[in-house]
């Protein structure tokens, strides 16, 4: 990543502003759309990255056949390290053992650049601090949410990689946070009927 497409990133951070992605797209329509001596734009490197990973996300959950319940997840060993996709259908807060938290539920995609493969789960997972703090300097909205992405025309996603518990002292007292890196909101758009 150039420092300009991270000043870019920060200051979109910086603004409140999503990634802003076309849910319609495929690789081909670049090539489709300018006579053959033209090279095509293409957005810069971090947009055309949420772009491909949005859409194929979005692939992956339309593919599901499974109608069951929510899955309850845990941030643990298993989703450490990789890029993953929340794709919220709601948020709220709900109470726990040391007052209210926000949780998730929805779709969680994981990308696996070993083997290409994106994994997907119907799933319910909390937002430990680190996330929804990241999440709200986007949107407080995002926070307290209902969608359906399957038909929506906007979508909302949240793009991060889970970096594990992160150890620390408060006062004498040792303590774990969940840590989370590169997050970003992706707004996904459907042009298309």
């Amino acid at each position: 990543m150039t420092n300009t497409e991270k000043d870019e990133m920060l200051l979109r951070e910086m603004q409140g502003r999503a990634i802003v992605v076309d849910l319609d797209w495929s690789p081909e329509q670049y090539e489709n759309q300018l006579p053959e001596e033209e090279e095509p734009i293409l957005p810069d490197r971090v947009t055309l990255g949420c772009q491909v990973m949005a859409c194929d996300c979005m692939r992956e959950i339309e593919d599901m056949e499974d109608k069951s319940d929510y899955e309850r997840m845990e941030w643990n060993q298993v989703t450490t390290y990789y890029s993953t996709i929340l794709v919220p259908t709601k948020i709220h807060m709900v109470q726990g053992p040391t007052g209210n938290y926000p949780r998730f539920w929805g779709y969680i995609c994981q990308f696996f650049p070993e083997t290409g493969d994106v994994g997907v789960k119907k799933a319910t997972i909390s937002l430990p601090s680190d996330l929804s703090k990241r999440i709200a300097a986007f949107s407080e909205d995002i926070l307290d949410m209902k969608a359906n992405p399957l038909k929506d025309s906007t979508v909302h996603m949240i793009l991060t990689t889970y970096h594990g518990l992160e150890e620390f002292e408060i006062d004498g007292e040792k303590r774990k946070a969940h840590k989370f890196w590169n997050t970003s909101i992706i707004e996904g758009r459907r042009f298309l009927e």
